[in-house]
């Protein structure tokens, strides 16, 4: 099932979920239901890329705190119809890191990290994964 925001910040936002609950966070639920909502947001996308004029991409996100009910949220990409191939469009915000959750997401870049603080920290996320 899927609907418009009441609270949008772009024109078409759209929230699909499911009608059976399901957790919040995405990766706490199983494949298959995973899967069916991931299947259900891409035909909702294509959808949304072919009712809006300027748009020829959705972002999404699963974020899972505005409501406790396995959800993934859609923005229309305004302004990216008509792209024929690829091509990088940059965002002008502020390099900003979080340090916390400041209660929405975000997908600009921040500054550029030091490569050995990544080569460090992905070397501690693997050594404790459980997945391996």
């Amino acid at each position: 099932m899927a609907f418009l925001s009441i609270f949008p910040n772009t024109d078409g936002f759209t929230v699909v979920t499911s009608k059976k609950h399901l957790p919040s966070y995405a990766f706490d639920n199983n494949d298959k239901d995973l899967t069916n909502l991931l299947l259900a947001t891409k035909k909702v996308a294509k959808l949304l890329d072919s009712y809006f004029d300027d748009v020829g991409r959705c972002g999404m996100f699963f974020e899972g705190f505005g409501v406790d009910h396995l959800h993934s949220k859609l923005f229309p990409m305004h302004g990216t119809a008509n792209m024929h191939e690829w091509k990088p469009i940059e965002s002008d915000i502020p390099e900003v890191f979080f340090g916390k959750y400041p209660g929405y997401l975000s997908s600009h870049n921040g500054k550029k990290a030091d490569d050995k603080s990544l080569e460090e920290l992905a070397k501690m996320i693997r050594e404790k994964s459980i997945i391996q």
